[in-house]
């Protein structure tokens, strides 16, 4: 795999941070590379995907109130719409729990049938988004 790539974001599942048709430079994740909440991904998750990291290896993950609690603590996601969903997810170790901001309209880890992406799943992070500019007719 590249160390550099762009990825082409497909869907609503991110919005507004990411738009449907958006590119984005994305950078390998190697072994040994930190993943932290909050990052943006791309995993092989049955198909390649774009999503937000949330729960990390070892942590509980409760949905409660339209939003999430790690470990019992409310988390700040500016970024995520409100949720209906609620439940309770215990992420194993070397895994971690992927969700998409718009969490209403988002195929993610809640409805996916392995919730948890083992780390060698996760191939790359997003690192600098791009806007795509309508093309152009050729004469």
């Amino acid at each position: 795999m590249p160390r550099w790539w762009l990825t082409r974001v497909r869907g609503g599942s991110m919005a507004p941070a990411l738009r449907d048709g958006q590119l984005a430079l994305t950078r390998s994740l190697r072994p040994g590379s930190v993943v932290r909440r909050g990052d943006l991904v791309v995993a092989e998750a049955g198909r390649r995907v774009v999503k937000r990291v949330v729960g990390l290896p070892g942590e509980r993950v409760t949905f409660r109130g339209g939003g999430v609690l790690i470990d019992g603590i409310g988390l700040a996601e500016p970024y995520a719409t409100a949720s209906f969903f609620r439940g309770e997810l215990a992420v194993p170790p070397g895994h971690y729990l992927l969700l998409g901001d718009q969490r209403d309209a988002s195929d993610d880890a809640r409805t996916w049938p392995r919730p948890y992406v083992a780390r060698q799943q996760l191939v790359g992070r997003l690192v600098r988004l791009r806007r795509v500019a309508a093309r152009r007719a050729c004469l």
